[in-house]
């Protein structure tokens, strides 16, 4: 089982060039990455990634990407799909698919 995963994205906040941290760029290469290491995995029988949404955390304090919320969900506090999200479901397709 792999658990616990994932990247930091404010929602909205995209950075291409430079795949900073906090970046929904940045988010959803960790999870291409991550998912491809994981596919590799031969007895590998469960995955659970960090977290489905945005949540209030008041440890979380960078004062321009956290501002009291966990950001490593793949929804927005809102509940805005945050393009990571795409990957993860597409992943989750191909696998059931291939059954």
């Amino acid at each position: 089982m792999f658990s616990e995963f994932g990247a930091d994205a404010l929602a909205g906040f995209s950075d291409p060039a430079l795949m900073r941290k906090f970046s929904e760029d940045f988010q959803t290469k960790y999870y291409e990455k991550t998912l491809a290491m994981a596919d590799k995995a031969p007895t590998l029988r469960g995955i659970s990634p960090w977290i489905l949404k945005d949540f209030r955390a008041p440890r979380r304090q960078h004062p321009i990407y956290q501002q009291g919320w966990n950001r490593k969900g793949l929804l927005s506090p809102t509940g805005r799909r945050k393009p990571a999200f795409y990957v993860l479901r597409d992943f989750f397709k191909a696998k059931q698919a291939a059954r």
